[in-house]
């Protein structure tokens, strides 16, 4: 999720949302393939279209469409693979999320709120 957080940020999340946040929020959730703890922001919330390759989506009343803020091409030099977010395993239901971060309370170099925009 570079650059809006990085290795080693220390985060407070909150839990007490029980439905996706509106797009551009970043969240952490439970990936529907690994079983870890990831964090993504929101690009499309329940009932909106999302489109693909293929044609389109039309998310449920509990699904969202979750993506990382890397770009495409820095992720194949890092890693040499797309993203591992909703263009790999689809929309998310609602009840694969822990909760919304909000504040950075480490490093000391980087405390402070976490922003609700994508960073340009």
């Amino acid at each position: 999720m570079e650059p809006a957080v990085l290795p080693g940020d220390w985060l407070l999340v909150d839990p007490t949302i029980r439905r996706w946040p509106r797009r551009g929020t970043l969240v952490v959730f439970d990936e529907p393939d690994g079983g870890l703890l990831a964090i993504k922001r929101v690009a499309a919330g329940p009932g909106d279209r999302v489109d693909l390759d293929a044609g389109h989506l039309i998310l449920a009343a509990d699904e969202a469409w979750l993506l990382s803020d890397a770009p495409l091409g820095l992720l194949a030099a890092e890693t040499g693979g797309a993203p591992i977010d909703s263009r790999r395993y689809g929309p998310v239901p609602v009840d694969r999320l822990v909760g919304r971060p909000w504040f950075r309370y480490g490093p000391l170099r980087r405390f402070g709120r976490l922003s609700a925009r994508r960073p340009a």
